[in-house]
């Protein structure tokens, strides 16, 4: 594996994980049983989003040390193919504040990421950190899965009316619509119908280099309820 083979697999394991566990250096509350979120991949940096009274926001002001593995939900499990994990150490950092719901304002809290480990079956890779932060990455094989994955989970209906509107199909006939596969150029959708299961390959008008023009180009090609 290419030293920018393996900074690629490592933005894809961060930007789609199945498990992650938060460490903080030295002794402090214990985080377990606190209530975060997980906003992944933010340019490279793990950002967590906490209450503003949470001992992992606490951890931040003070500048701790962290420790973030990451247990990646890429693609398919199946027998063959190697485990892999990601760790990434560095330092806790607070930025800014997200929005504001309930009473009860969240922080914004970073992982200034200083060393990045690939481990494949329990084989450490190192991962060069500039590499591993490379703006290129953004539209990663692990993010693309995972606004998929998101799509379908989320806007099943939204979907369904696109298949409609692009292919000229009768809503009604429509029992299911996902979509297969995301990439920068376009999507492959697939829909179930009373005539079966059907793929089509649309494409956008052009390569897309962002999550911002390519959320703009599934809303223009799909449906403009899709976030």
């Amino acid at each position: 594996m290419t030293p920018a083979d393996a900074a690629r697999l490592a933005r894809s394991v961060l930007s789609c994980p199945d498990s992650i566990t938060l460490r903080v250096d030295e002794q402090r509350d214990a985080l377990t049983d606190e209530a975060y979120d997980v906003t992944c991949d933010v340019h490279g940096s793990p950002v967590f989003s906490a209450s503003d009274a949470s001992a992992l926001l606490a951890a931040a002001r003070s500048g701790a040390g962290g420790v973030v593995e990451i247990g990646s939900g890429l693609g398919a499990s199946g027998a063959g193919e190697p485990r892999t994990d990601l760790f990434l150490q560095g330092r806790l950092t607070q930025r800014g504040s997200g929005c504001q719901c309930c009473g009860d304002p969240r922080a914004l809290v970073a992982l200034e990421v200083s060393r990045v480990t690939l481990f494949r079956d329990d084989r450490p890779v190192p991962v060069d950190v500039a590499l591993f932060r490379d703006r290129g990455h953004v539209l990663n094989p692990g993010y693309l899965q995972r606004t998929a994955e998101h799509t379908n989970e989320a806007h099943e209906l939204e979907l369904r009316s696109a298949m409609a509107s692009t292919f000229g199909l009768p809503l009604q006939s429509l029992l299911a619509a996902s979509l297969l596969r995301v990439d920068a150029a376009g999507v492959d959708v697939s829909w179930l119908d009373d005539a079966g299961g059907h793929t089509q390959r649309l494409d956008f008008l052009r390569t897309v280099s962002s999550p911002q023009e390519l959320g703009a180009a599934l809303r223009s090609h799909l449906h403009a309820g899709i976030c």
